[in-house]
Order: C-alpha cells, then sequence, then structure tokens
C-alpha cells in the first residue's frame, strides 16, 4: 500500500456519492478503490509505523467485509470508515501495549525507541501534527480530524458521531484554537511546519 496510496489521487472527502443516495451499499472492491488512500491516511495518523500500517488496512478492509450489511447510509462512506479504522487502530495499539508491557516485565529492560529523527522540514510538521492529534482528547481530535483533515462537514460528523450539531462546532472552535496555540508554542521553541 505505502506511499502510492498515501499520495493517491483519492477524493473520500469529495461528495460522497454512496451516502444517502444507495439503498444497498457499494461492492468491497469499489469502497477500497475509492477510500483506500483515505484509510491509510486516518491509519497513520494515528501513529501506526509503515510496517504495521499495511496490515492494519488490511484488517480494516476485512472488518468493512464484514460490517458491510449494516451500513445505512446515516452517515457518509468516509466517516463510517473512519469509526471502523480508529476502532482497528484503537485494537492494535491496545494489543501492541500490553505486548510491549510483556516483554518489559519479561526482560527488565526497556526498548530503545524505533523513530529515527529526521531530518526533512515535512518529517517534523508530520511528527508535530501527530503529537498534536494525540495529545488532544478523544472528542475533539476525532471532529478535528474529520472536518480539518478530511474534510466532512460539521453535520455530517455530528450525525455520525451522535452529538449536537452545536456541540460539534464547539470541539472543533477548541480543537482549531488547541492547535493555532501549539503551532505558535512550536514556532517559539525553533520548529518549522
Amino acid at each position: 500500500m505505502g506511499a502510492a496510496a498515501a499520495t493517491g489521487a483519492d477524493t473520500a472527502s469529495a461528495a460522497d456519492p454512496h451516502a444517502r443516495t444507495h439503498a444497498s451499499p457499494p461492492a468491497l472492491a469499489e469502497i477500497y478503490a475509492r477510500y483506500a488512500a483515505f484509510v491509510w491516511r486516518v491509519v497513520r495518523r494515528r501513529g501506526v509505523p509503515d510496517a504495521a500500517a499495511e496490515d492494519l488496512m488490511h484488517e480494516v478492509f476485512m472488518v468493512v467485509h464484514r460490517r458491510l450489511p449494516e451500513y445505512d447510509a446515516r452517515a457518509s462512506m468516509a466517516t463510517w470508515l473512519f469509526h471502523l479504522t480508529r476502532g482497528v487502530v484503537s485494537n492494535w495499539q491496545r494489543a501492541r501495549a500490553r505486548e510491549q508491557l510483556r516483554i518489559v516485565e519479561a526482560t527488565s529492560v526497556g526498548e530503545a525507541p524505533l523513530d529515527p529523527e529526521r531530518a526533512a522540514a515535512r518529517g517534523q510538521a508530520q511528527r508535530f501534527v501527530h503529537g498534536f492529534l494525540r495529545g488532544l482528547d478523544a472528542d475533539k481530535r476525532d471532529v478535528f480530524e474529520l472536518v480539518e483533515l478530511e474534510g466532512e462537514s460539521v453535520a455530517d460528523v455530528a450525525r455520525s458521531l451522535g452529538i449536537n450539531l452545536n456541540t460539534a462546532y464547539s470541539r472543533l472552535r477548541l480543537a482549531r484554537q488547541a492547535f493555532a496555540q501549539a503551532v505558535a508554542r512550536w514556532h517559539g521553541d525553533g520548529g518549522q511546519p
């Protein structure tokens, strides 16, 4: 999957032809072709390393295959996929944390970090955004990520998350403020976006 999907011309944030227009969901192959790059971006923004990202993508689409009959088009396909992806990644992260804890307990020695420093400004900016998203509480992060990074409408996000529209706008406003403050702090510390 890799860079090809991450840079593909996928437009998952564009108008979703399957949202509220079809009685039955599209075929899995069609969903994969249209949304693979979107799922890749969500997986990577959740902090999954390249080595595991492709496996998690396959896991997401296995879940999609299993749960496709449940898709009722109340939310856009991209929003539905976001929730499924978030769940798969969360399960993987919990399992990874348990495994790392078992390793630490068995060896009594912590692991060295696997993430080497990148010199490129793009790598720095990506780490900054990932760090910001990790530090943001889940409610605000979900709204911020879907609206700002994936281009979903606030109304669709509110509907899919089951929250009031005003609550969605409030969470988005607070997340945007936190992002602006984080960027200002980063610039003050000599970072480069």
